[in-house]
């Protein structure tokens, strides 16, 4: 691994405390607010040389698309931010819309894009996710058939199967109880939040 310069180790540091404390990297303009970089390109750079020398990976087109690297994350506590009701007009990850964190090990789950939500209801037993289950996501707005995801309609947050019909969407649940949810694919209210990857229970 090459050394770091000063500056490069500051800003990492702040990137892992910033993971490790709030469940999020920060963005580019934070990095820029703490350190004083006024230019974008200049923080950008910084964090470009960060990621050659290996420290970390970046995701294009995400806000807070940074991660630490492999042995980086060793003994990391990272905490994944759990979602409240969603604020209609907001990113699914501000701050508004979450309403409390998970610590994980950072080997596990890592990146800024992943959220967890608290499952309400038996609508999806029978694919092993019960009421009060934490399922972690990776945010992203596309999904394949079959995928399970969190999906948004109006300012609630729903767990279910997806199947896109004709212009359509159908939520399916897991439970023969329950009816599935159509939806118009193109409809305002709806989106879908993120890919379902993981799965936390409370053992009483």
């Amino acid at each position: 691994m090459e050394e770091l310069t000063e500056r490069q180790r500051e800003l990492w540091e702040y990137i892992r405390e910033s993971i490790e404390t709030k469940g999020l990297p920060p963005t580019i303009r934070e990095i820029g607010k703490r350190f004083k970089i006024t230019s974008t390109n200049g923080v950008r750079a910084i964090l470009s040389s960060l990621a050659k020398k290996g420290y970390i990976k970046r995701k294009p087109k995400v806000s807070r698309g940074i991660e630490l690297v492999g042995r980086f994350n060793k003994g990391l506590q990272v905490r994944i931010p759990v979602l409240g009701r969603i604020s209609a007009g907001l990113p699914v990850l501000a701050v508004e819309n979450i309403e409390g964190t998970i610590a994980v090990d950072g080997n596990m789950f890592s990146g800024g894009d992943i959220f967890s939500l608290r499952v309400q209801g038996d609508s999806m037993i029978d694919a092993g996710i019960f009421d009060g289950d934490y399922v972690i996501a990776r945010q992203q707005k596309g999904a394949q058939k079959g995928d399970i995801v969190v999906a948004i309609i109006g300012e609630e947050a729903t767990v279910k199967k997806y199947y896109p019909e004709n212009g359509k969407v159908k939520l399916e649940p897991a439970n023969s109880n329950f009816k599935p949810i159509m939806i118009d694919k193109k409809s305002p209210e709806f989106f879908i939040a993120g890919k379902v990857i993981g799965l936390l229970r409370k053992m009483e």
